[in-house]
């Protein structure tokens, strides 16, 4: 019986969890504003449906803060994106556009972001290239507009996360972040595949593809069963790592 296991990320989306949406200002009106005028169009989770396009992929990460700002107000030419400027105040805009930041995985909206450079921290620097060489986790999550877009960005995990960093890397499984628990699907020639899923309907269920770049679906009556996992989808490469590469990578990681 083979498994196949969705690769889903080195510090896990399902980290991002202990996250409290709260602690964002607007996050709670922008999410009431967005599950009733938004979401029909782009999925409760940003990930695109029939009339709207995906708010979590990499064209949407790369909008600055004021060009994310300026299609909700605008609308975009040509698209089926209308302005908002007439039914909401510039307060309910930005809450919106505060709520599709967390979709992504971002800490809200920074329009006075700091210019910080690369950091020349050593411990850091080794960090980032662990991140992005040997522990691969750049494969999964992106940072600064880089990297893989099947995890949620880690730009401001840091500050999300606090002291609870080293130990939501360690044991993912704890709190898993609405939108990426899993399920396990059981094919009619007893293989396996577990991964992030959508769209669980009574007809089927959409599960996210390896690389992150489609979600495959499986129709419930074609399949032998289909269950949730309590497990994290994260691997379990940071405790392979040694003690000096875990400092580096998680010196790495605050730095963000």
């Amino acid at each position: 019986m083979k498994t196949t296991k969705f690769l889903i990320c080195h510090l896990s989306a399902v980290a991002i969890g202990l996250f409290s949406l709260a602690s964002v200002a607007g996050v709670g009106e922008g999410k009431e504003l967005y599950d009733a005028y938004c979401q029909i169009c782009h999925g409760g989770l940003g990930e695109g449906q029939t009339m709207g396009k995906p708010l979590t992929d990499g064209v949407a990460n790369r909008l600055s803060d004021e060009d994310l700002l300026d299609v909700i107000n605008n609308g975009r030419t040509g698209t089926g994106m209308t302005a908002w400027s007439s039914s909401f105040n510039e307060e309910e805009i930005f809450d919106i556009a505060t709520y599709v930041r967390v979709l992504q995985g971002k800490p809200g909206l920074a329009l006075a972001d700091d210019q910080r450079g690369p950091s020349d921290d050593p411990m850091v620097v080794a960090g980032e290239a662990l991140f992005n060489g040997q522990a691969a986790c750049v494969s999964c999550h992106s940072y600064n507009d880089q990297g893989g877009s099947v995890g949620p960005s880690l730009d401001g995990v840091a500050s999300r996360l606090g002291s609870n960093l080293e130990q939501a890397v360690l044991n993912p499984s704890d709190s898993i972040l609405s939108g990426y628990a899993a399920k396990v699907v059981e094919q009619e020639d007893g293989s396996f595949v577990t991964g992030r899923f959508r769209n669980d309907s009574e007809l089927a269920v959409q599960i996210q593809s390896e690389d992150g770049r489609r979600w495959v679906t499986y129709f419930k009556d074609r399949v032998k069963s289909i269950e949730d996992s309590s497990e994290s989808l994260m691997p379990e490469t940071y405790a392979t790592l040694g003690a000096a590469e875990q400092e580096q990578l998680m010196a790495f990681l605050r730095s963000l």
